[in-house]
């Protein structure tokens, strides 16, 4: 949400650094009163008036932003019931580069000591409002408080929705290197991956075969049409009457804030001497800082989230789950310059080549499976043939025909 903020400020995409700097040193009151805004109006109709003399209906006094440069009215209302935020995908990307632990890390040598220097104004706003939204317990009653003492730890239950919605987790744990301590749930999609990796290698072959006019052409749309069903059904189920939204809203926002930070080089990066040219290298910097390095493959999750964000909602609105509409995703256009840039990077971030031709494997050539000890192979010797002895004729002479 805070990047669709400063995109909002900004008068349309691209985000220019005068914007995000702008929304980096706005009050945590505003911010959160804009997350309240997002609520709101995530879906219409709105609700019936209320009777008199029953108290004024939260929009009265909340729907409004207070942010200098977004208007009084605050954020349009959806027509449908479509979510202003992004898709959990992109919180569970932003966060396996590790940006969260990161900048805990840089918070608690900036509030403790002077390690890193005495941080001019905009970096002090900058720190009291990512340690009042993202590190202390949210204040009752707003649309973000879901730590309770039911489900005190943060981390743990961002965990807990990621392994819900797509059967992973992240791809680190504790600060130390140990696996995070969480209880998965038995409800999850397990199948998220499996499911998600046959729909892009589908679309690539559709991609390939796309500008073929003669000849066979291997493109499989009700496979397609099918995989982005099951994805719809399966991320449905999860969803069902909104349950999950608020979470969603909370987790993509805090990521989107942490992602906005190492956009552009932003005070708090050159406070910390971190400036690169990209979000990756200004976060490898800023971990090389603390002593907790940023993951490897950041400049792939960076560039997945957007992506697959809205492929994502795409996908929960059923926008390819018939063999009509499956072929959006490999004919030209944006949605397949999306899809072309996820399978590029999701084959870079997990290893395995969206791009190739799936084979089948069996247990001798999976990787990493234990094969049993193969016995040293002895040369066999040629075989010597007996002679043959002819059978004695009746006249007593050897010959090679059996008498008869």
């Amino acid at each position: 949400m805070f990047r669709a903020l400063a995109t909002q400020l900004s008068g349309g995409p691209p985000i220019t650094q005068a914007a995000a700097e702008q929304v980096l040193e706005l009050h945590p009151m505003q911010l959160s009163r804009y997350l309240e805004d997002a609520w709101l109006k995530r879906s219409t109709p709105p609700s019936p008036p209320l009777a008199s003399g029953v108290p004024a209906p939260l929009g009265a006094f909340e729907s409004t932003s207070s942010i200098p440069g977004i208007p009084a009215t605050g954020i349009p209302a959806s027509p449908t019931r479509i979510l202003l935020w992004k898709h959990l995908i992109y919180a569970y990307m932003i966060e396996n580069t590790r940006a969260y632990e990161i900048f805990g890390r840089v918070l608690q040598r900036l509030l403790y000591g002077e390690e890193f220097g005495v941080a001019d104004p905009s970096t002090e706003l900058w720190l009291r409002t990512t340690e009042a939204l993202f590190y202390r317990d949210s204040p009752p009653f707003q649309i973000y408080s879901i730590t309770s003492w039911l489900r005190p730890d943060s981390r743990a239950a961002r965990r807990i929705l990621y392994y819900r919605m797509f059967g992973i987790d992240l791809n680190h744990g504790t600060d130390d290197g140990r696996p995070y301590p969480y209880e998965k749930p038995r409800a999850a999609n397990r199948e998220f991956v499996v499911t998600f990796e046959e729909l892009l290698r589908e679309v690539w072959r559709g991609v390939e075969n796309s500008a073929n006019i003669a000849g066979a052409n291997p493109t499989d749309v009700a496979a397609i049409a099918d995989f982005a069903l099951t994805l719809d059904q399966m991320l449905g189920t999860r969803r069902q009457s909104g349950s999950l939204d608020r979470d969603e809203l909370w987790y993509t926002s805090m990521m989107s804030w942490f992602h906005l930070t190492v956009s552009f080089n932003t005070p708090i990066v050159r406070m910390l001497k971190a400036e690169g040219d990209g979000p990756e290298e200004r976060l490898m910097n800023i971990a090389a800082k603390v002593g907790l390095p940023s993951h490897a493959r950041s400049h792939s999750y960076f560039r997945m989230a957007d992506p697959m964000s809205a492929i994502l909602r795409f996908v929960e609105d059923g926008q390819f789950n018939t063999i009509a509409l499956a072929p959006t995703l490999y004919l030209p256009g944006p949605i397949q310059a999306a899809m072309t840039e996820i399978i590029a990077q999701w084959s870079l971030a997990t290893g395995r080549d969206m791009k190739a031709r799936k084979v089948a494997l069996t247990a001798s050539t999976v990787p990493g499976q234990p094969q049993p000890p193969q016995r040293p192979r002895i040369p066999q010797q040629p075989r010597q043939r007996r002679p043959q002895v002819p059978a004695p004729s009746t006249d007593g002479a050897r010959t090679g025909v059996p008498a008869t």
